[in-house]
């Protein structure tokens, strides 16, 4: 288990401090973990093992034998791309973001538009009805948006070790506190600004890393490339349809 850097550990250290303790989390009814936070490619590999060797398991929904790597990231994951400057320069990261399972029993896949955040809280709040949490609680959030109480309830990817070691549990949830149980601490700009370069140096390569291992083709990686150095809007789109190609490929 590969531990976190000390400059991570310390920065969650102070942004956690004051907030509430890992057995407030685990005696939590998880309301605010219904909508997950985002995996890096490190989380989504340890996933991925344990889907594998059958330990992925929830009891209200089957996650189907069989998939390649390919083909689960983005069956469970919105796959994003975040541009971070270092030292005068962007560099990419990859963002996984958990998707949610609809009351119907589907995964939920947020439309490759504007910002990931935003366009998920908008979906899911002019839509309350629609979303029964991250695919990764142990079961659904019965009345979301609204608490239930049910305490059983829990993230199944969680370990005592997530605060120190890179783990399943996604490092963004990882990150994520409470002021205090049901009341979510949110990150200034600056701090939000800290952790994503913190991210970025933690686990550099990542885009490239991913492209790898989804055997995406040099020409199409080129693209991908291009859209990285190119007109931010301009990359965007173009990166969106790579994925989405993939993503039709793996359907």
């Amino acid at each position: 288990m590969e531990p976190l850097s000390p400059r991570a550990i310390a920065f969650l250290r102070r942004y956690h401090a004051g907030g509430v303790t890992e057995q407030n989390c685990l005696a939590c009814s998880s309301p605010c973990c219904s909508h997950g936070g985002f995996a890096v490619l490190e989380n989504v590999l340890q996933i991925y093992e344990q889907y594998q060797s059958g330990a992925l398991r929830r009891r209200d929904f089957e996650f189907p034998a069989g998939l390649s790597f390919r083909d689960f990231v983005f069956r469970y994951f919105d796959v994003y791309r975040r541009s971070v400057e270092r030292e005068g320069h962007e560099v990419v990261v990859m963002l996984f973001h958990m998707r949610s399972v609809s009351s119907d029993g589907h995964l939920i896949e947020i439309p490759p538009v504007g910002d990931y955040w935003e366009t998920r809280n908008a979906l899911f709040g002019k839509n309350p009805w629609l979303s029964r949490g991250c695919v990764f609680l142990s079961h659904n959030v019965g009345n979301w948006p609204d608490d239930d109480g049910d305490a059983s309830r829990h993230c199944i990817l969680h370990s005592s070790s997530s605060g120190s070691h890179v783990t399943a549990k996604p490092i963004d949830c990882v990150f994520y506190t409470c002021d205090r149980p049901i009341l979510a601490r949110v990150p200034t700009t600056e701090q939000s600004s800290e952790w994503f370069g913190i991210l970025a140096d933690s686990f550099p390569g990542s885009l490239e890393r991913f492209e790898e291992l989804i055997g995406v083709e040099p020409k199409e990686r080129s693209e991908s490339d291009d859209a990285r150095t190119t007109d931010e809007a301009a990359g965007a789109n173009r990166f969106r349809r790579l994925w989405s190609r993939l993503r039709r490929d793996s359907s």
